[in-house]
């Protein structure tokens, strides 16, 4: 039995596997573009006398327990492919660094951001303050962003009811990238609002990195801490706003509060009042922006009575398994 499962595992791909990964990925089309950006031609599969050449690579390397399956495989450029190898989880093709990540139960490869890639060379560059040129070196590098347009994303998450903070460490580590503050709503209550916030989203992966946690944290509080009467009710309201400067955001931030939250259901369109005097909706909203930048805008309608517009997804596979967790506590 284990040679068999070996030979079904590292199985070599064919020709006919490939052309059918290709009309899965690419349809009809005769040329596309691989995930590192270069162009291949279905003509020209197994080709590397070809500018185009192209072959199916693992995802997840075989060397790491890749499967040969449809969900681990990809088509790229025979060069992309080359340059990939069996690296994992981190790799650079065609000049682009990308991560290989786990997303919920097969891996995908992305793009690392360039906020990421940027903050990954400011800690290898040694700073030390003790060394006036190492100090002013960083201070000019500083003068350099002041004058750039800032996306700044905030998250605000109402807890309501909440009976064991250990759903707050939670939040905490899932947005341990971004700067967490409190309030709480009502002193004579459990009713607590956590704030993350992200001073600078410069890039639409940035925005959408932080819409998936929005979705991850959804997921997690209606199928899990909600039904193990962890919290009583939630909310998760997720924005972007842009701001012409570093100064115009220091003046305007202080205005983004959760006290102007607002949401006008669609069924009581005549009214529109502040959503901190409403009860929860269990469910995740966004803003006009969030839309504009993510991949939300293409699967909801924006709410046109409303700043925000309701995006109750969830990860599917994920939600089941913590329901199945949540019926044993």
């Amino acid at each position: 039995m284990e040679m068999g499962k070996s030979k079904q595992q590292f199985m070599d791909l064919n020709r006919e596997t490939a052309m059918r990964l290709w009309s899965k990925s690419f349809g009809k089309e005769t040329k596309a573009v691989d995930f590192a950006g270069r162009i291949i031609a279905k003509g020209a599969y197994n080709d590397r006398n070809s500018e185009f050449g192209w072959n199916v690579d693992h995802i997840l390397p075989q060397s790491k327990g890749g499967a040969t399956a449809d969900h681990n495989l990809v088509c790229c450029h025979i060069r992309t492919n080359d340059e990939k190898a069996d690296r994992f989880p981190c790799f650079t093709a065609n000049g682009t660094a990308f991560d290989i990540v786990k997303v919920q139960n097969h891996y995908e490869i992305r793009a690392k951001s360039k906020k990421k890639e940027s903050e990954e060379e400011a800690k290898s560059e040694e700073l030390d303050f003790f060394d006036s040129a190492s100090g002013i070196r960083f201070f000019k590098k500083l003068k350099g962003i002041q004058n750039k347009r800032r996306f700044v994303g905030t998250v605000f998450i109402r807890l309501q009811g909440l009976a064991n903070t250990a759903v707050v460490d939670f939040i905490e580590e899932l947005m341990e990238a971004e700067d967490i503050s409190y309030k709480a709503e009502n002193p004579d209550s459990n009713d607590l609002i956590v704030v993350a916030r992200d001073y600078d989203l410069p890039l639409k992966d940035d925005i959408s990195e932080l819409l998936d946690k929005c979705i991850l944290l959804n997921t997690y509080l209606g199928s899990c801490f909600l039904p193990c009467g962890y919290v009583a009710g939630y909310d998760i309201f997720y924005r972007i706003d842009c701001f012409e400067d570093k100064a115009s955001m220091y003046g305007q931030l202080e205005n983004i509060n959760w006290a102007s939250m607002t949401y006008n259901h669609p069924y009581n369109s005549g009214l529109l009042a502040s959503y901190s005097q409403q009860r929860g909706q269990d469910t995740l909203f966004v803003n006009g922006l969030v839309l504009e930048n993510t991949e939300a805008g293409e699967k909801v309608e924006r709410e046109r009575h409303s700043e925000y517009t309701e995006y109750d997804y969830i990860y599917t596979n994920l939600s089941k398994n913590l329901k199945r967790e949540a019926s044993g506590k």
